[in-house]
Formats: structure tokens, C-alpha cells, sequence
């Protein structure tokens, strides 16, 4: 009967644990994104990344819609496969040919809105094309 009991009790341990784990899964994934969209409306850092990436003029080497030119990496499938610390640190420090932004004062203060900005474009999230500011 003991026994019983207690194989009873490691049972529902076992599936709060589980039900537990997949609860913190769904609400790790919903808080990961570094933005909010609705439509063409953005949050106001995501859309500071935005007005930042036309205004330091990212798109003459990745192009309008951040998808890469001839010589130049497409953003979109770029960060499919890099972490956030990843492209700060590419952004900031440069690599290969992509010259380093961590002298450039608006990039360093808006570098988490540009990272929201790309993000959100790579995830399918974020239309390309001029954004709005959400309310």
C-alpha cells in the first residue's frame, strides 16, 4: 500500500513538473520577442530601430527591407541563426567587412531597438516597408 503511495505521489510530481516546464516554455517563447507588432505599427523602441537603421543608412550595404545586396549578408536569414549578443557584437565591434558602429553614439544607445527592429523582420513579425509608431 506504501508503495502504492508513493509511486502514485512521484506520478504527479512527475506531471506538475512536466505541465510546469511546459508552462515556462510557452511564456519564455512569448517574452523572448523583443517586440510588439499590430499591422504596420510598432512598439516605440522597435520603431527607434527602424528609423535608426534608415538613418545610419544600414540599408546602402543590407538593403531597404534589410535582405542583403550583391556583396552584403541578408539580415533576415542572418539572424535566423544568431543570438542577440552575437549581432550586438557584430554591430558594435564589426567583422569581416562590416566596419565596427561602437564610436557611433546612435547606434550604441539604439542598439536594442535596431536588434527588435531586424528581429522582428527575420521572424516574419514586422512588414517591410515604412512602419508606425504603436499608440
Amino acid at each position: 500500500m506504501r508503495n502504492k503511495v508513493w509511486q502514485s505521489g512521484v506520478k504527479l510530481l512527475t506531471a506538475a513538473a512536466a505541465l510546469g516546464l511546459a508552462a515556462s516554455f510557452c511564456s519564455t517563447a512569448q517574452a523572448e520577442a523583443p517586440y510588439k507588432v499590430e499591422g504596420n505599427a510598432v512598439d516605440q523602441a522597435t520603431f527607434k530601430g527602424w528609423k535608426l537603421y534608415k538613418r545610419q543608412r544600414c540599408e546602402t550595404c543590407h538593403g531597404p527591407t534589410a535582405e542583403g545586396g550583391a556583396a552584403f549578408p541578408n539580415l533576415l536569414t542572418g539572424l535566423k541563426n544568431m543570438s542577440e549578443e552575437d549581432f550586438k557584437a557584430t554591430v558594435l565591434n564589426g567583422r569581416n567587412n562590416m566596419p565596427a558602429f561602437n564610436g557611433n553614439k546612435a547606434v550604441v544607445d539604439g542598439i536594442d531597438g535596431l536588434y527588435a527592429y531586424l528581429k522582428g523582420r527575420s521572424d516574419g513579425a514586422i512588414p517591410a516597408g515604412e512602419l508606425k509608431e504603436l499608440p
